[in-house]
């Protein structure tokens, strides 16, 4: 009898475009395909942990609908960040060119006084809309998230301990969101090492790995201002060679098509998720032949299942 495969899901780094992930799930869901364990990266990490607490893409969908609805302290702290991100709408007048400097002025204000964008606090409060107060190991489905540690330049797997803190640390993506102290080490984003987590997957026991990619691509439509527009540029294409790695060591690559939208486009969440569900569907076929064995004694085990509710009500007719 040959053993089943394991199914690990990687999602990617991306900012608000990793909304999409919410899409992939729910089509995954309503394929009934297994998931063994999920690893994420930066917003993979926030999607996939609120997912392995409660595997219900659907109810998942509806939480990020309350939370980015108006009037939510959660919304205030999102436009706080969107209003610190220049490089979105991009149009050569006079007037959209001085509010990029003036946002970028208050960028380098709140990086040179402050420790980041959004306080500790803050940055807590915005996980704590989507995960509850729980270690890692007591998730429903395995759940790992990636991050960097500052100090030594190391990627560091979290594995234990403080869900919402493990969380927080993979989405601290610097300058933005506070770093956060860990067992002796400094971390923050994971995407700054790994883009696209297929090979903690691989190392923490899945055989099949479906991986996620939110990324961007290299193409881009509007000049190269200044020092602050180089370094930003340098981080995206540093950002897109990284998740080669990634996509290599998945057997399946899904890749909403997200990237004209921007880091900070949250509330653009309805047609993020809506592409996740087109580029899943485009790949449900390919990931049903490779955990055939794994899905074909799934369908078998609930039909099974319905088969004997049936015939129970039969028998009390």
């Amino acid at each position: 009898m040959c053993r089943k495969p394991k199914l690990g899901l990687a999602f990617g780094a991306g900012g608000a475009r990793g909304i999409a992930h919410v899409g992939v799930l729910k089509v995954l869901q309503r394929e009934g395909i297994p998931i063994d364990l999920i690893v994420g990266t930066s917003i993979g990490a926030l999607v996939g942990a609120a997912y392995a607490v409660n595997p219900d893409a659907f109810a998942l969908e509806r939480r990020v609908s309350e939370v980015l609805e108006p009037h939510t302290k959660e919304k205030t702290r999102l436009r706080l960040l969107e209003r610190s991100y220049w490089d979105v709408d991009f149009k050569p007048d006079f007037f959209h060119r001085l509010a990029r400097t003036v946002q970028k002025e208050m960028f380098l204000n709140l990086a040179l006084f402050r420790s980041a964008v959004l306080t500790e606090h803050d940055l807590r409060a915005s996980v704590e809309a989507f995960v509850p107060d729980i270690a890692i190991e007591d998730t429903r489905i395995p759940f790992f998230s990636t991050a960097t540690d500052l100090l030594s330049g190391r990627p560091v797997v979290l594995k234990h301990g403080p869900l919402i803190r493990a969380v927080m640390a993979s989405c601290a993506v610097p300058g933005f969101m506070p770093s956060v102290e860990w067992e002796g080490t400094v971390l923050v984003d994971g995407g700054l090492i790994d883009v696209l987590p297929a090979i903690p997957a691989k190392e923490n026991g899945a055989d099949v790995v479906v991986g996620v990619d939110v990324g961007l691509i290299l193409r881009r439509n509007h000049p190269v201002e200044d020092g602050i527009d180089a370094i930003h540029r340098a981080t995206e294409i540093m950002n897109y060679y990284l998740s080669t790695a990634g996509r290599i060591n998945a057997e399946v690559v899904i890749e909403p098509v997200v990237r004209n939208f921007g880091w900070t486009d949250f509330f653009a969440f309805k047609e993020l998720i809506r592409q996740g569900e087109i580029a899943a569907e485009l790949k449900i076929a390919e990931i049903k032949e490779i955990v055939k064995p794994r899905f074909r004694n799934s369908v078998h085990r609930w039909s099974r299942k319905m088969i004997g509710k049936r015939t129970k009500n039969r028998r009390t007719q």
